[in-house]
């Protein structure tokens, strides 16, 4: 039952006590774009909260994704040694593992135009895939060893390189033949705090904002919907945003909209270590 009203809105408690517990592992944490900037964009991202927030709590650097990225067949977190993020995918890596990091979609006929890792980025579709020859040989603490057709790099930590690969001719879905110059983008900040769902849970993430649901009103006097009011909802659950890393607050805004922005009364838990789950479907 629909227990939403036009003024005020009902959660649900759930126990975590046999949910699968989210992911959190410090790990060397790489990230690569490939861009064809030279094309023209027939897509256009339309994510209204980025999947991945880099900001700094309490002394830990993090990486927080908030909705599941991870393929179910990655392995176990206690093994992962390092992990290669682009705008497609996560990929983790054990010790010595080389990874071809997932740069294209649908085949290599999706790319990338411009983007990021996490946020929106615009693409266009080929009528033939590429495939792009690159590969991460390495990652140590010092640097990542990236290699490209013909060359291998270098990327020190905290660095940021551009790698052109070369002129090649592709074929615009809807155009003629053109000349492009991906350039790959490779960026090492180092070791990072990586938090993630569960793979293949159906919550949604979030860090605690310093709120306990122990102690929150079950009932919120907040209009829900997709105009939901973000700081009417910390003041009902007294979330103290002033309080918080100011990066945290787009994944405050993305909670409160993935908890509070339908007509469903939501579920919410919260694990031992203070993280929310969210399920946005009751």
């Amino acid at each position: 039952m629909d227990s939403s009203t036009r003024d005020a809105v009902e959660w649900t408690r759930a126990s975590t006590t046999e949910r699968a517990p989210p992911v959190r592992r410090d790990v060397r944490y790489l990230e690569a774009v490939l861009e064809f900037r030279g094309l023209d964009a027939t897509r256009f991202g339309g994510a209204f909260f980025p999947e991945a927030v880099p900001y700094a709590c309490g002394g830990e650097d993090r990486v927080f994704y908030w909705r599941s990225v991870l393929d179910a067949a990655a392995p176990p977190a206690g093994e992962w040694a390092h992990v290669c993020a682009t705008p497609y995918r996560v990929q983790p890596a054990t010790a010595g593992e080389t990874v071809a990091p997932g740069l294209v979609a649908d085949g290599g006929q999706t790319v990338v135009v411009e983007g990021t890792v996490g946020g929106d980025s615009t693409e266009t579709e080929l009528a033939g895939g590429v495939a792009p020859d690159v590969s991460v040989e390495r990652v140590d603490g010092a640097a990542a060893v990236v290699s490209a057709p013909g060359e291998t790099y270098r990327v020190e930590r905290g660095e940021r390189r551009e790698l052109p690969l070369g002129e090649r001719r592709v074929q615009p879905v809807d155009g003629e033949p053109t000349a492009a110059t991906p350039v790959l983008t490779v960026r090492y900040p180092g070791e990072r705090a990586f938090y993630h769902p569960a793979v293949d849970a159906t919550y949604r993430l979030f860090p605690s904002f310093g709120l306990d649901l122990d102690d929150a009103p079950r009932e919120l006097a907040v209009e829900p919907g997709p105009t939901v009011g973000e700081d009417a909802v910390a003041a009902a659950l007294g979330v103290e945003l002033g309080a918080r890393p100011y990066a945290e607050r787009v994944l405050w805004q993305a909670f409160v909209h993935t908890a509070f922005g339908g007509d469903a009364a939501p579920t919410l838990a919260q694990f031992p270590d203070g993280l929310l789950a969210v399920w946005p479907d009751g």
